[in-house]
């Protein structure tokens, strides 16, 4: 079964008209329409919004809906890195910052304490 279809289906079986869900939803009674026509589709909040209202999953809203399924990207819009993920990711510079560290830096704070006496 297609998205729309579903959603219609359970719209109608509450005897909601496409206003009442749109005003529910905070949408326009055209985005219902199309969503139920299959001409659009819902973004991933309103997909959400849907299943809690509807009480069903978002597994059951999609499943059938192949088209739908091919247009779903799934992307990472976190931009840092947590400690672990960098840690996990850039492990192998733990050799030559530690190198640096372990040779140089002594040497920068000695050549300061030369420079000060």
């Amino acid at each position: 079964m297609m998205l729309g279809q579903r959603i219609k289906e359970e719209r109608e079986r509450r005897d909601w008209t496409q206003t009442q869900l749109a005003d529910t939803l905070h949408v326009s009674r055209q985005a219902i329409s199309k969503w139920e026509l299959g001409t659009a589709y819902p973004d991933i909040e309103r997909l959400i919004q849907i299943s809690d209202l509807f009480s069903v999953s978002l597994d059951s809203l999609i499943k059938g809906d192949t088209t739908f399924q091919e247009k779903i990207v799934v992307t990472d819009h976190h931009r840092g890195l947590s400690f672990w993920d960098f840690a996990a990711r850039y492990w192998w510079m733990v050799f030559p910052i530690g190198g640096f560290l372990y040779w140089f830096i002594p040497a920068i704070i000695s050549g300061i304490v030369e420079a000060l006496h």
